[in-house]
């Protein structure tokens, strides 16, 4: 798909769509000052995303694709899975072209919208290890062949993608999950959120692989595990440990034994609070 064809996204062209672009902008600034790295901000600045205009797709997505080698991937409305993971494996990162509403200001329905990708996703493909990254992650789905490798996929997704954290030496983790970017709601949990509830990253494979009874993380009531990705090298460690169990899982389904999944720890083990006492804890008084 052409550029130009990104210069004019699906999104309202009433002055209500740049109010809403600008209040979702000056809100997650204002919370992540703490939480993002600065690579970050830097990426926003280059990338040419401000609070005061709506983004140029175009101008963004020759930005990204001189620096990067990535194509932007505009869509009107979320992909499938398997096209979505596709996109990703060959560095193509789709862009959902619609901007919420002010009545959909905090939860928009239907998945993604133009912020949730643009500002949430976007500028961390300038980092060359998150953009390897990304793209052993939509690698990673043609390995998803079986009901249980697809369910440790998405919770592989969702555990790193979605509500990662990076290690900060000496200081407090950083966020690099899009739902902690671009959502106030996961931003406060996870800024909230007890450092017994940190993890090193090298557990997340062996965890997520345990059942839960209908994908019970996605609704759990009790605090979420929050893994932590020593550097960017450390998240594609945990891919590779993914690919592996995702053969496994695929070897096992297909022999028709039963996978051995066993219960899911309801805590941290000595190992996990000893990893957790080595990081300062994120709750911090404003």
């Amino acid at each position: 798909m052409s550029l130009h064809l990104l210069a004019r996204p699906h999104h309202p062209a009433a002055p209500a769509s740049g109010m809403v672009w600008k209040m979702l902008f000056d809100r997650q600034q204002a919370l992540l000052h703490r939480w993002a790295s600065p690579a970050f901000g830097r990426a926003l600045v280059e990338l040419g995303l401000r609070r005061d205009a709506l983004p140029n797709l175009a101008q963004v997505a020759q930005v990204v694709r001189q620096r990067t080698g990535w194509t932007l991937l505009p869509t009107g409305q979320p992909l499938s899975e398997a096209t979505y993971y596709a996109a990703l494996a060959r560095r193509e990162l789709p862009v959902v072209t619609r901007l919420r509403s002010f009545s959909e200001f905090d939860q928009p329905p239907g998945g993604p919208d133009l912020f949730a990708d643009l500002f949430g996703r976007v500028p961390l493909l300038l980092e060359p290890g998150y953009a390897q990254a990304l793209q052993a992650l939509g690698q990673a789905w043609e390995l998803a062949t079986t009901p249980a490798a697809t369910v440790l996929l998405r919770r592989f997704t969702r555990a790193t993608f979605e509500r990662g954290l990076l290690a900060n030496p000496g200081g407090r983790p950083q966020f690099y999950g899009v739902a902690l970017l671009t959502s106030a709601r996961h931003l406060h949990a996870a800024a909230a959120a007890d450092a017994a509830t940190y993890a090193p990253l090298a557990s997340a494979v062996p965890q997520l692989s345990q059942p839960t009874a209908a994908e019970a993380d996605l609704t759990a009531v009790g605090p979420p595990v929050y893994y932590v990705a020593e550097s960017w090298v450390d998240l594609a460690a945990a891919l590779q440990q993914l690919r592996q169990q995702l053969v496994k899982v695929q070897r096992q389904s297909l022999a028709g034994r039963p996978l051995p999944f066993a219960a899911a720890p309801a805590t941290l083990n000595g190992r996990g609070h000893a990893f957790a006492a080595r990081i300062p804890g994120m709750r911090q008084q404003d």
